[in-house]
């Protein structure tokens, strides 16, 4: 029993679930902070997504470069320490900017709470910097070495520390929540920076301690050849993949900012010129998408007479089934490969979201493309509906809950289609060369936040609900792209898209080695066997 524990990666898991609280309680609440401090807009919401999305896309590939060339406890350290430093600044802005509100209406004509605001968005897109760094530092990076170079041990990681983040995000809000509705914004915002100031010390330690379990962290090869890692799906064809030594001297005279866009363009070179670009462009395109329980389904169900009970027992199963798909992926990885898993997945969740093409045109759609014109687009909020299925208020139910059934249904059972996915594409990720794999997962945050901004640029063309089909039909285009670049990296990688065709790929190329050197010994065997049993006739 000792023993199993002490293999058990719990230090690992226990860091996660910590970080996971800290942040889920944060971005939860951050939001709610926003709308509370700019009441009947949504402006200062929607300028903090989108400046954290602009910024991940324009600064992941430096950070992942960043954890390349850092040595693995500084990176995580440094990335660890800053994130909670700087979350704990913008809780005391926010509980200072509610304390002081009236005051800063009235000074400057309201200028006071726009600086205050300002601050805030800038704390928290630098916090979100820090956690993105954290993220590969420890849980693309740092996992790879903790599994030992064996893919099912990996796939285990992956999947429990997957299921720590759909729990956390279940559970985290509601705790947060309580706190703000009973309590006060001002309470709220003093928990998290509590929390993330105690968490800090914890993590530290346990992620210390790992460092120290783990001897292999500490060894970070300048060559790729010494640091091949013997995991399901890598080869020998990885050794001619682009290198950040590649690039490094070029240009080494120039400017500090000419260094750093040598620095940008050369992380995304080498992206898209590795054999996992078209794994990570699927996971990409699973971004671009209001098939999912983000504030913009939520609107439309709401906007279509689902009450905010039923939606929020929805989420909770969502999230369930998500958790599920998250569970089941060391075995089906087991079973079926890294590669056909991923394609399973993606197919289960691509037939799952029929139903909400289905939708589109079911009974009770509000669905009217003719609304998307130029006299309707000049003044939106003066909109009058001109479909006779569409409701005419929020207030007011459908003439019938079929197609919003359909879409919640659809929504709910591709959730665990999506986390195997999901799963299966960020471990093909961890599996590139030791020395960019901090690069090749930082352009691919990059790379979803391009696809997220994608997906809010076509909320903002189609923003009522008689053009939510059409976003719908994009997001169903997109998840169907998806599959084809993941299944054109499977077809690269295995030679064929068959479902059960060379089952001996499945097997992690470790297995496969120890199965040929018991076979060569059984063959020994047998032929001594034979030997043994002729040499009395011929005596």
């Amino acid at each position: 029993m000792a023993s199993c524990f002490r293999n058990l990666p719990w230090k690992l898991y226990a860091s996660r679930l910590i970080s996971a609280w800290g942040d889920r309680m944060w971005m939860f609440a951050v939001g709610l902070f926003m709308v509370e401090l700019s009441p009947g807009s949504l402006k200062w919401p929607a300028i903090y997504g989108l400046t954290q999305s602009l910024t991940v896309v324009f600064a992941g590939s430096t950070i992942g470069r960043w954890v390349d060339r850092s040595p693995r406890w500084k990176a995580a350290q440094v990335s660890l320490a800053v994130q909670n430093l700087l979350v704990v600044a913008c809780s005391v802005c926010v509980g200072l900017t509610f304390y002081f509100r009236e005051t800063l209406v009235t000074e400057a004509s309201g200028w006071g709470l726009t600086a205050a605001c300002s601050l805030i968005v800038i704390l928290g897109t630098l916090a979100n910097l820090a956690s993105v760094a954290s993220s590969i530092v420890v849980y693309k990076d740092w996992v790879v070495i903790i599994a030992g170079g064996d893919s099912q041990t990996l796939a285990s990681i992956n999947s429990t520390c997957r299921s720590i983040d759909l729990a956390t995000n279940m559970i985290a809000p509601i705790a947060v929540g309580q706190v703000m509705y009973f309590v006060s914004h001002i309470v709220a915002a003093a928990t998290i920076a509590s929390w993330n100031v105690l968490s800090f010390f914890v993590e530290c330690f346990l992620l210390w301690r790992i460092y120290l379990e783990f001897p292999n962290l500490a060894v970070k090869e300048k060559t790729v050849s010494s640091e091949k890692q013997p995991l399901q799906g890598s080869n020998d064809k990885e050794s001619d993949q682009p290198t950040p030594e590649v690039y490094i001297n070029k240009g080494s005279d120039r400017g500090f900012f000419a260094k750093r866009f040598d620095g940008f363009l050369t992380s995304w070179r080498i992206y898209f010129s590795h054999e996992v670009r078209n794994a990570g462009i699927g996971l990409a395109c699973l971004y671009m998408t209001v098939l999912g329980f983000d504030s913009i389904t939520m609107g439309y169900s709401y906007s279509q007479g689902v009450p905010e009970s039923i939606l929020g027992i929805l989420l909770a199963v969502g999230a369930a089934i998500g958790l599920l798909g998250s569970m089941a992926f060391p075995s089906l990885v087991r079973c079926m490969g890294v590669e056909r898993t991923g394609l399973y997945g993606f197919a289960l969740e691509i037939a799952c979201l029929t139903l909400c093409v289905a939708s589109v045109w079911a009974p009770g759609t509000p669905f009217d493309p003719s609304a998307v014109s130029i006299s309707t687009i000049v003044d939106p909020f003066t909109f009058q509906n001109t479909s006779s299925n569409s409701t005419g208020s929020y207030q007011e139910g459908p003439e019938s809950y079929t197609s919003v059934i359909l879409l919640l249904s659809g929504i709910i059972l591709a959730r665990f289609g999506l986390w195997v996915a999901d799963l299966s594409v960020n471990q093909v990720l961890q599996q590139v060369d030791d020395q960019i794999r901090g690069t090749i997962n930082g352009v691919q945050s990059s790379m979803n936040m391009i696809f997220d901004t994608a997906k809010f640029l076509l909320v903002i063309a189609c923003p009522w609900p008689q053009t939510f089909g059409i976003l719908v039909c994009i997001s169903f285009t997109a998840i169907c792209a998806g599959w084809v670049f993941f299944a054109s990296y499977s077809l690269k990688k295995r030679g064929h898209l068959l479902p059960f065709h060379k089952v001996i790929n499945t097997i992690p190329p470790e297995q496969i080695h120890q199965i040929k050197l018991e076979a060569k010994e059984d063959k020994n065997d047998e032929d001594v066997a034979r030997r043994n049993s002729l040499s009395p006739s011929q005596t």
